[in-house]
C-alpha cells in the first residue's frame, strides 16, 4: 500500500479545497484502498452537493458540540471503491450523503452517537437517516447517513440506551 505523503495531501488539498471551516475534499474523499487499488475516488456534482451539505448541516455543529475535531474514517465512496471495501450495494456513501466517524473506544463512539441525537432533539440539525455505532478491526467509528435535502430522515439507528441518552441530554443542558 503506497502511503500519501504530506506533500501530496497539501497538493490535494490546494485542487480541491476546503467544503466549510472545519473540513475538505481530501478527507471527505481520502481512502487507502482507493490509493492502493488505483481507483479515482471522485465525486459527481450531485456528490459534492451532498458533501457540502453533510459538512454544513451535520458536522460542523457536531464539531462544536464535541469541542474538538471530528475525525473522518470514510465519506465518500465511487461506486468502484464501496465494492472493494464491502460497502452496501445502496451505501449512501456513493451519494456523498454517509461518513464514518472514528470513534476509538466503543464509549467515546457512542458519546459521539448520542451527541448526533441531542443535536437533532434540540433543533440544530435535521432527522438523521442512519445512526450506527460499529466495529471495525482496530476501533470503533459511528455511521452517519443522512436524507436528501428536503426529504425526512428516517430515524434509524442502533442506540438502545435510553436512560444514557437522557444522562447527556441532561448533561448538556446544565453546560
Amino acid at each position: 500500500m503506497m502511503k500519501e505523503t504530506t506533500g501530496e495531501r497539501n497538493e490535494r488539498l490546494f485542487i480541491y479545497g476546503r467544503i466549510t471551516e472545519h473540513f475538505d475534499w481530501c478527507e471527505m474523499t481520502e481512502s487507502s484502498r482507493a490509493r492502493w487499488k488505483a481507483i479515482p475516488n471522485i465525486p459527481d456534482d450531485d456528490a459534492r452537493t451532498a458533501l457540502k451539505s453533510l459538512c454544513k448541516k451535520w458536522l460542523e455543529p457536531l464539531r462544536s458540540a464535541l469541542g474538538r475535531p471530528v475525525v473522518i474514517n470514510s465519506g465518500y465512496r465511487c461506486p468502484a471503491l464501496n465494492a472493494a471495501v464491502g460497502g452496501a450495494p445502496h451505501s449512501l456513501h456513493m451519494q456523498g450523503r454517509a461518513v464514518d466517524i472514528l470513534g476509538g473506544s466503543f464509549e467515546e463512539a457512542r458519546r459521539i452517537a448520542y451527541q448526533i441525537k441531542v443535536l437533532f432533539v434540540r433543533g440544530v440539525v435535521p432527522a438523521y437517516d442512519e445512526l450506527f455505532l460499529k466495529s471495525g478491526k482496530h476501533s470503533w467509528y459511528v455511521h452517519l447517513g443522512v436524507s436528501a435535502d428536503g426529504e425526512p430522515g428516517r430515524l434509524r439507528d442502533n442506540l438502545h440506551d435510553y436512560a444514557e441518552f437522557r444522562r447527556i441530554l441532561n448533561q448538556n443542558k446544565e453546560e
